[in-house]
């Protein structure tokens, strides 16, 4: 009779068969709303990747149109192109050349630096860039003769609309008028163009293409999903007739996009769930006697010692109840719990401690002292009635504060970083009325190498604050080469001036990595260590040294990035 009570059901077998007959419909309810969910995922995703678009439309239509007007008044009324005349002069070029440059520089803060502008006179067979060169110079002959052949033809003299074209293996928007044998020409490179649309989440096999009111397709940020995938991706056409842009766009993008990790999610937590039922069913019959029983005991052993007395409380048996155990689970999850929660505490002072040095460099950057003593040179100058100089200091000022208040992002190209330090060379040597002999000698292959921003102009401060040239020009020298280590290419950029040099004592620190700012000078040195640290994480070198010419020389030994 004792063992056939014990052969009997326990409740909790009872409970299981139970559990698994109310899996069934469960079953059948998730797949419903997975269903509903993936539709309605699906459509928030296109409505979220239309909504993206249209915006991107309106603000680029907006921008086009500006442009336009401004290259239609420039060549019909702009009174600085009727310098360009068989009656004018070298000189009159030049100017007209330089205040051209100037009205473009304005126009493009408003529309951006992607949009190229050149001017070509076909009666003088003068050709020009109107904006600064954001091409190669082989590149950019490519475009002058594509330009001057389109004049010849007379392509330009009806006033074209934006259209796709493509010059030297490259796609652009153009747009061109002639008028008087002056034509303007405005050129952005596609990629720059749709370059806002890059934030938007399209998958790993989504893609944006241009094509051209036709159809044609002329230019694709990715190859297009095949396959399976195929079937996955949604295409999403955006019409230019509709938008009124002059091409259109054809969107592939995710299915669930943004929402596809939550979809994902949620089905994963089911089958999780409904997994874990079926085999705690198999494992509740064990664990009921290796696991409830014992505790069951454990509980009734302690519900009796306020029953027992002193003695037979000592003497009573809780093995049973396996308190060992769960003594040992229970010391080890609180020490678990502790370092756990001294990591998230070391995490979290990192990270703010990493905030607060990246504020502090953004707050060394912006130096209210240079950008008054820019200003009360311009206002000095034009006091002295020298406006050609102000307005050369303006527009160098306004292009170094412009990269300045630009600059946060992780990483820029070398270029940008040079031409930065140009800006701020020009500046100095106006402010200051002192000659600089700067030489750059930067290997083109190195010019679109990714540098933390703000880098190069840091160790260049330093030589126009600290610098003593004895009387000579103050000579600034930036240079470069490429080096490998353990197979992987680095670049080298040097810094070297012909001042004093640093004194002994600071280059010891240097290279024993210890904090410069003690005096409170130098620490812009010290907060490029603490980012190149942070960026490459010790994967770089920097040394400071003296050159037994005279001066110092900076060496910045970076791992190559591109984009």
């Amino acid at each position: 009779m004792k063992n056939q009570g014990r052969n009997r059901a326990y409740p909790v077998v009872q409970i299981l068969r139970k559990t698994l007959l109310i899996s069934v419909p469960v079953v059948i309810i998730f797949v419903i709303v997975s269903v509903f969910s993936f539709l309605e995922i699906r459509k928030q995703n296109n409505l979220a990747v239309e909504n993206a678009v249209s915006i991107y439309q309106t603000e680029l239509t907006e921008r086009l149109n500006a442009i336009e007007h401004f290259v239609q008044w420039t060549v019909f009324h702009d009174p600085i192109l009727d310098s360009f005349s068989t009656e004018g002069h070298m000189g009159d070029y030049r100017k007209a050349s330089t205040d051209l440059r100037l009205r473009v520089s304005d126009m493009q803060y408003s529309t951006g630096s992607e949009y190229m502008y050149f001017f070509y006179w076909d009666e003088g067979n003068l050709f020009i860039n109107a904006s600064d060169m954001a091409v190669t110079y082989d590149r950019y002959k490519t475009i002058r003769k594509r330009i001057i052949s389109d004049v010849s033809q007379g392509l330009t003299s009806g006033g074209l609309s934006w259209i796709p074209t493509v010059i030297g293996g490259k796609t652009y928007l153009y747009y061109a008028i002639t008028y008087s044998h002056r034509t303007f020409v405005s050129l952005v490179p596609i990629e720059d163009l749709l370059s806002p649309l890059g934030s938007l989440n399209l998958g790993n096999h989504g893609n944006i293409k241009f094509q051209n009111l036709k159809g044609d397709t002329y230019y694709q940020t990715a190859a297009s999903p095949s396959g399976f995938l195929d079937y996955y991706y949604n295409e999403i056409v955006f019409r230019g007739e509709d938008a009124g842009l002059p091409f259109t766009l054809v969107v592939n993008s995710d299915m669930l996009g943004n929402y596809g990790k939550i979809f994902f999610l949620q089905f994963l937590v089911f089958l999780t769930a409904l997994t874990l039922s079926f085999i705690m069913g198999g494992y509740i019959l064990l664990t009921y006697k290796k696991v409830i029983l014992p505790i069951r005991i454990f509980s009734e052993n302690l519900s009796k010692m306020d029953s027992l007395s002193g003695v037979e409380v000592t003497t009573l048996d809780l093995t049973d109840g396996k308190l060992q155990e769960l003594n040992q689970i229970n010391d080890q999850f609180k020490n678990l719990i502790h370092e756990i929660t001294r990591l998230r505490i070391n995490i979290y002072e990192a990270e703010l401690d990493q905030n607060k040095f990246r504020i502090h460099f953004l707050q060394q950057q912006i130096k209210p002292h240079f950008y008054l003593n820019c200003l009360t040179t311009i206002d000095s100058m034009l006091s002295l009635g020298d406006v050609s100089a102000a307005q050369k200091m303006l527009s160098f000022t306004s292009k170094y504060f412009r990269y300045l208040f630009q600059a946060d992002k992780d990483f820029v190209t070398l270029s940008n970083e040079i031409s930065h330090a140009e800006d701020y060379l020009d500046i100095q040597m106006m402010r200051l009325s002192e000659d600089i002999d700067y030489d750059c000698d930067i290997d083109d292959s190195n010019m679109d190498v990714l540098i933390p921003p703000l880098l190069l102009i840091t160790f260049i401060e330093n030589i126009i604050k600290h610098a003593d040239s004895k009387g000579n020009v103050l000579k600034i020298t930036v240079s470069s080469k490429d080096l490998e280590r353990e197979g992987s290419p680095f670049v080298a950029i040097s810094i070297a001036d012909n001042g004093q040099g640093f004194p002994d004592e600071i280059i010891e620190k240097i290279k024993n990595k210890e904090d410069l700012t003690e005096d409170g000078s130098h620490i812009g040195i010290t907060n490029c260590i603490r980012r190149l640290s942070l960026l490459y994480d010790g994967n770089f070198d920097l040394s400071i040294e003296n050159s037994v010419t005279g001066g110092a020389v900076v060496t910045l030994v970076l791992p190559k990035r591109y984009q």
